[in-house]
């Protein structure tokens, strides 16, 4: 009881030390995942019906590569741009998209629903990684453990309240016109984000300015030295960041731990997407199943990011909050062996999701605050844009060869998510050892 009580006077303490920064982010996080809710399931829905489950694991390999592009003009901007305008363009680029993407779902136009199937992935990670960057810049790791949890829970409940608007709302209206919505959060997230950056830009250049102060007594020769060197080793990272990621053993086990994340979710949603095609054929009641599904996924999100994620992070530790997710995706696929239904398959993919977006996700943002200026700015950007998508492009790639011999059933997508959750599980206990030998560079918070 007094362990709990600890917990809340500190969550008190860091959300009113940082209450001009913890309120603006929390909204922004709720209308990036509100906007995504809304979208989400239109654009799904209207692939499975142009194309089909089947075509899913050629489209992972496009979008990996079509990431890879992204994330290379993304890096090539995230030095020299300030972070509230590089988030407006980022956001007015989404919207411009999706109001053509309106034009041309009226007209049902099959390359576009496969566009737009792409685009709205990479959307909703280029502005979450965004926000979470600006986070780690600006709070401390000690305030990080007590808060991300709870801005975590943002993206929850903005999913919550889109995910049930959009089940009731899209067999009434039709799911074109829910683009709107989506469209206008967007717009309202880059007000709210400019607020944040004005109330956390002394946090943030107090931040930069520790990272690249010299040392005290040396002169200003030494100084200009260093940010010379510096400024020289930015520009030589080549594919914005690419070799960061490939220098460092650490940023090298985070990759693995996240790609073997990524194969297990994709292979999950493939399962759940080649049920739900036979099951659900009309298109709006598709869209409002599937808003449904995930609406019951930010609604248990939510329980694990304000009941479950501080507290574990803050008692237990970064060890036990990223073997967790492995452990219970291992779970749900032996239980499937035992019980193949499709209540089975909608519990394990919810699991997989909602422990994604709450525990998993609060604990893998912990371990970038340690990096260093050049290791957080781009080489996190190359891990959780660019390698996500191409993991998933990797999968992809595996399960189209697999469908060249054979049918590639549930069953056998089950057996390689067993296997892929004890080699994730395995690789936790050697990230932590590396983590623990660095030594966390301070930041304001």
């Amino acid at each position: 009881m007094n362990r709990i009580k600890q917990w809340v006077d500190e969550f008190a303490t860091a959300s009113g030390e940082n209450k001009g920064l913890f309120l603006p982010l929390f909204g922004c996080f709720f209308l990036v995942l509100f906007s995504y809710s809304f979208i989400r399931p239109v654009c799904e829905s209207l692939f499975l019906s142009s194309w089909g489950a089947a075509k899913m694991p050629h489209v992972w390999i496009i979008s990996a590569a079509a990431t890879a592009l992204v994330v290379w003009v993304y890096n090539k901007f995230v030095g020299s741009t300030r972070p509230h305008r590089l988030y407006a363009v980022s956001n007015i680029i989404a919207v411009v998209f999706f109001l053509l993407f309106y034009v041309y779902f009226s007209a049902k136009n099959r390359g576009f629903s496969l566009t737009a199937f792409i685009v709205k992935d990479i959307y909703v990670v280029i502005l979450i990684e965004q926000l979470w960057s600006f986070c780690d810049a600006t709070f401390s790791e000690k305030r990080a453990k007590t808060l991300y949890g709870f801005l975590a829970g943002g993206c929850s409940i903005g999913g919550i309240v889109a995910s049930v608007l959009t089940a009731k709302l899209a067999p009434v209206l039709g799911s074109n016109n829910l683009l709107f919505v989506g469209c206008g959060a967007l717009l309202a997230g880059v007000s709210l984000f400019g607020y944040a950056n004005r109330k956390g830009a002394a946090a943030l250049i107090q931040s930069q300015k520790e990272r690249r102060a010299p040392a005290e007594g040396e002169g200003r020769s030494k100084d200009a030295e260093r940010t010379s060197e510096r400024t020289a080793e930015e520009k030589k990272t080549i594919w914005g960041g690419l070799d960061v990621v490939l220098k460092s053993k650490y940023l090298i086990l985070i990759c693995l731990m996240l790609m073997l994340s990524q194969f297990v979710t994709a292979l999950i949603g493939l399962q759940f997407n080649q049920v739900l095609e036979v099951q659900v054929t009309q298109l709006d009641m598709r869209t409002a199943y599937l808003a449904t599904f995930y609406g019951a996924t930010n609604g248990v999100s939510l329980l694990l990011q304000f009941v479950v994620s501080a507290p574990m992070l803050h008692f237990l530790g970064l060890m036990l909050s990223l073997i967790l997710v492995p452990v219970i995706m291992g779970v749900g696929a032996c239980a499937f062996f035992l019980v193949p239904t499709m209540t089975v398959l909608f519990a394990t993919r919810v699991s997989n999701k909602s422990l994604t977006y709450s525990v998993f996700r609060s604990a893998k943002e912990i371990l970038y605050i340690p990096l260093s200026f050049i290791e957080k700015y781009k080489g996190k950007a190359v891990i959780d844009m660019f390698v996500y998508r191409f993991a998933k492009g990797g999968i992809g790639a595996i399960v189209i060869g697999l469908q060249a011999v054979m049918a590639v059933t549930p069953f056998k997508i089950n057996v390689m998510v067993v296997g892929l959750t004890l080699v994730w599980i395995l690789i936790v206990p050697f990230l932590i050892h590396e983590y623990q030998k660095r030594e966390p560079v301070g930041s304001s918070g």
